[in-house]
């Protein structure tokens, strides 16, 4: 009888080698491992195979011929397949732990030991309560845990019944109580080198535990058998089958004794996901790479290869599966083999079995993959591990094609031509996939809806389909939002029962590329989840790190805070190890996130900026609130703190820009330093965020406190509130501020100081802008000739005091003298500054108005197109000065009576009003009167 013989089972689809179905026998395993240890007694000693591997073999490739018979069993073939299922799974873990399951009950033991090797490291710091505070107690407590895990392990031990999530608690009983060592900043290294010796110890006495669950299935066979009795007439047919097989077998194995062993079994390859959307662009790229034939150059170095790299849960083994369907319609006679790269045992694993598979000529799989077949597809999938050399296990062939799936980054070098970063479920794909998994009709309300939790969710492929599998079973697809945001933690821990065979849950997905970062790196990501995580900016970290972490923004003389120091301190040793910022070092450690898609990287304008997926951060929030004894949001403050600069509004606009998002999240309670609160409202106030004067008045009482009333830092905290009153359009109480400063200064330095000038200059601005010209007027005219004398005339601050005038002339209609200074306001910036410089954009502006006033319409156009397409381009369409622009040309359009121009540009205003001001703001409503 020839050793390829197939049998098909009630008419199944799919066929099986003859030698994986001699364990079908019934429906228990009892009867099944018996056939086996008969077969294996029966072969002669000369047999190369193992005996109790062939049991094992035998039992595990029975078990799934079963589960194939159960697909088309009414009534009991449910539950058959699913307890077929589970004992594949504990015959297979079985097979794995046989050789070490001498090594059972010293297991406990073993865990005792590095117990008591923690315990003795923890006893020095105990002793050091001077230098340790807190390590005499957080050792004990430690000493505690680690005692009755070890005492738990062993009384499971003895039982032979521990199930893997029993030791997952354990496990996590232990990283709690070690992330309480490192907080205290006890030896960090040597603390995590025996978590992570505890822990390979306990993932093994997992492996080699699981066997005995075995025990747990009795009553689900017993239930099969119930219900297999129920359908006599399947049993009948079933017993049958599985004598013939038996018989067969034992003729096959009896004609072959002596000779080669049976070929083994391929495992599986991962189901397709029944759902499966988008992608398109990346499939049919690959396509055009693998199906080409003006492609054959790229077989010159080896088999065509591409490379699918991005974070876990973003669906590159769902790629990868349907593109091997693709690939098998294109070459129907082309193997297809899918390899579980997560481990260099794991693949060398894979690659014995394929080869043992498919040809009894060749030892090595690599080589009969480049010498013995002319054509295959090999997926290398889940190739994470940094330590993988995956290059050696390219087969050195000149045909062949390879996908590897991976979420390190670094495997892009071995396909730069054809390598595909794995982003996020396009937005219209993203709630394609949550309606159609989730039985919702595709309507544009649910679309709305399903919009809306796709943003939250971050278009992460494996977080839509657990919201999809919840929002299926609650039927909640208008209430899941609300529920996500209140239990965010327990979604990313849930495990829902997808049909694609994922085994992981969001959280466990990050968690596990998170672990493979050093454990600066992981502080650096803690971090920047407390900052605005879509757009980091490189350069503020490199500014504040050059500053040493210990600027703050407003100058003082009063010391910085004990807490600042020690802050600073923290954030030096995790981005400047040497003490001094070194970019090539910073770049090493944004590497190591980009590596694992933690961290996502971008150019705009030179600078580089990168993104953190909101599940990331979600989850990065949860594991930690401090890093080395240090509250997050406070190092996020000192961080920002330092590379906040103040002065002048336009010298540091750019930079304020790229910090505003940051600082926009800073909570009040979190600072520490007055002159924090001064940078960050400054920053707000400059985009006209009402948060600033929160920031500001708290500055103001810091310093009245700490230095009283009538000093420096106090009376420049106080203009600056008042700067923000006035730009957010409380004019009113500028105007008592300004009032209050400027008698102050006059008070301290007498009327013709700087400080008083500048105090004056500002009374008369609030003055100006409360429609009291004629009160403002005198002011200006007293700060312009000063300035003049004291700084020069073509100082910056004269220039400004000498524009302020001219826009009171201005308002009172002395149109010629206004025209006159803004000229030379104007020229003389263009000159200092350039034609580009947002301040020469003012004089330009304030010129125009003047144009305007004097009946030269035509000059003034000319001169407010250039000045809005300047501040587009440097401010962006929706800053305020660029709207103060927009409704000055709105002006000159009505007046020259150009309709066109005027519907045009207030169509494009006004959202942009809205967005700004808010819809019923005076500015918003007076731009739509133009579109009534």
């Amino acid at each position: 009888m020839s050793k390829l013989k197939k049998y098909k089972f009630f008419g199944s689809r799919s066929t099986v080698p003859v030698i994986s179905n001699v364990a079908l026998a019934a429906a228990t395993p009892t009867h099944a491992r018996s056939i086996s240890h008969e077969i294996a007694n029966d072969l002669p000693d000369s047999h190369p195979v193992d005996r109790s591997d062939l049991s094992l073999d035998l039992s595990i490739a029975g078990f799934k011929t079963l589960k194939e018979v159960a697909e088309v069993i009414p009534v009991a073939g449910g539950p058959l397949k699913a307890s077929c299922g589970i004992m594949i799974s504990i015959l297979q873990l079985a097979k794995r732990c046989k050789e070490n399951r001498e090594s059972w009950e010293k297991l406990a033991d073993m865990m005792k030991e590095k117990n008591e090797s923690i315990i003795a490291l923890l006893d020095l710091y105990s002793k050091a309560p001077a230098e340790y505070p807190s390590a005499g107690r957080q050792a004990k407590e430690y000493q505690q845990v680690l005692d009755s895990i070890a005492l738990d392990i062993k009384k499971e031990t003895q039982r032979k019944s521990e199930s893997s999530q029993g030791l997952e608690m354990y496990w996590s009983r232990m990283q709690s109580a070690g992330r309480e060592m490192l907080l205290a900043n006890i030896n960090a290294e040597k603390i995590t080198s025996y978590q992570e010796r505890l822990r390979t110890i306990t993932f093994d006495v997992i492996e080699k535990t699981v066997i005995h669950q075995a025990i747990t299935t009795t009553q689900k066979l017993d239930d099969i058998k119930i219900a297999l009795t129920e359908q006599r007439t399947t049993v009948a047919v079933l017993t049958e089958q599985t004598s013939t097989v038996a018989s067969d077998v034992k003729t096959i194995l009896a004609e072959s004794s002596g000779s080669k062993a049976p070929k083994a079994i391929l495992k599986p390859r991962p189901r397709k996901a029944r759902d499966f959307v988008g992608r398109k662009d990346i499939l049919d790229s690959m396509c055009k790479t693998h199906f080409d034939n003006d492609n054959s150059s790229l077989h010159d170095d080896g088999p065509i290869v591409s490379v699918l790299t991005g974070m876990g849960g973003s669906g590159k083994t769902q790629i990868a599966v349907n593109f091997a369907s693709l690939f098998e319609k294109r070459f129907p006679e082309t193997p297809v083999f899918f390899l579980d790269a997560s481990s260099e045992t794991s693949l060398n694993a894979d690659l014995i079995t394929l080869v043992r598979s498919q040809t009894d000529k060749y030892d090595d799989a690599l080589t009969w993959l480049a010498s013995g077949i002319k054509n295959w597809l090999l997926i290398l999938d889940n190739a994470d591990d940094p330590s993988l050399k995956l290059s050696k296990f390219l087969p050195r062939a000149s045909h062949g094609h390879v996908i590897i799936t991976t979420r390190n980054s670094t495997h892009r070098l071995l396909a730069p031509r054809s390598s595909h970063a794995v982003d996020a479920l396009p937005m219209e794909d993203s709630i394609t996939l949550l309606l159609r998994s989730s039985g919702n009709e595709d309507n544009e309300a649910n679309r709305s809806l399903a919009k809306e939790i796709a943003e939250g969710l971050g278009r992460l492929p494996l977080a839509l389909a657990h919201a999809a599998a919840y929002i299926l079973i609650n039927n909640c697809l208008d209430a899941f939002l609300a529920t996500y945001r209140a239990s965010r933690n327990q979604f990313l821990q849930s495990m829902p029962d997808l049909p694609q065979d994922y085994p992981y849950s969001v959280e466990r997905t990050i968690e596990m590329s998170f672990r493979c970062l050093s454990v600066r790196v992981q502080e650096m990501l803690v971090l920047f989840t407390y900052m605005d995580a879509r757009s980091i900016a490189r350069c503020i970290v490199e500014r504040a790190a050059k500053r040493k972490f210990l600027h703050i923004p407003q100058e003082s003389e009063v010391p910085p805070q004990p807490d600042t120091i020690v802050q600073a301190k923290v954030l030096q040793d995790i981005f400047c190890s040497g003490g001094e910022w070194n970019a090539f070092e910073f770049d090493g450690m944004i590497g190591e996130c980009l590596k694992y898609s933690l961290l996502q990287m971008s150019t705009t304008g030179g600078e580089r900026f990168y993104s953190m997926h909101p599940l990331v951060q979600t989850y990065l929030q949860s594991i930690s609130s401090t890093v080395r004894g240090c509250s997050t949001r406070r190092l996020i403050v000192r961080l920002l703190a330092s590379a906040t600069t103040t002065g002048d509004r336009y010298e540091f606009f750019g930079f304020n820009r790229l910090l505003s998002p940051h600082v926009r999240l800073v909570r009040l309670g979190d600072i520490v330093e007055a002159g924090d609160h001064y940078g960050f409202g400054d920053i707000l106030s400059e985009e006209g965020n009402g948060f600033a004067i929160s920031h500001l008045e708290q500055c103001v009482e810091i310093w009245k406190v700490s230095v009283g009333s009538n000093t420096k830092p106090t009376l420049d905290s106080m203009a600056m509130l008042s700067n923000s009153y006035y730009s957010l359009g409380k004019v009113q109480e500028a105007l008592q501020l300004d009032e209050e400063v400027f008698q102050k200064w006059k008070q301290l330095f007498g009327p013709d100081h700087l400080y008083t000038l500048h105090a004056m200059n500002n009374l008369a601005d609030s003055y100006r802008s409360l429609g009291r010209v004629e009160e403002a007027l005198p002011l200006q005219e007293e700060v312009l000739p000063k300035r003049r004398q004291l700084l020069g005339p073509d100082h910056l601050h004269t220039l400004s005091a000498m524009n302020n005038l001219a826009a009171s002339y201005s308002s009172l209609g002395r149109v010629e003298e206004a025209l006159q200074l803004q000229e030379e306001v104007f020229q003389k910036r263009k000159q200092l500054l350039g034609p580009d410089h947002l301040e020469t954009l003012i004089a330009m502006g304030n010129l125009a108005i003047s144009y305007n006033s004097s009946g030269r319409a035509r000059d003034a156009l000319s001169l407010e197109k250039e000045v809005l397409e300047k501040r587009k381009r440097l401010l962006g369409p929706d800053h305020r000065d660029t709207l103060w622009t927009m409704r000055g040309l709105l002006r000159t359009f009505r007046q020259l009576d150009m309709e066109q121009d005027l519907k045009s540009l207030a169509e494009a205003a006004l959202p942009l009003h809205e967005r700004v001001y808010g819809v019923g703001h005076d500015k918003t409503e007076w731009v739509r009167r133009f579109l009534r």
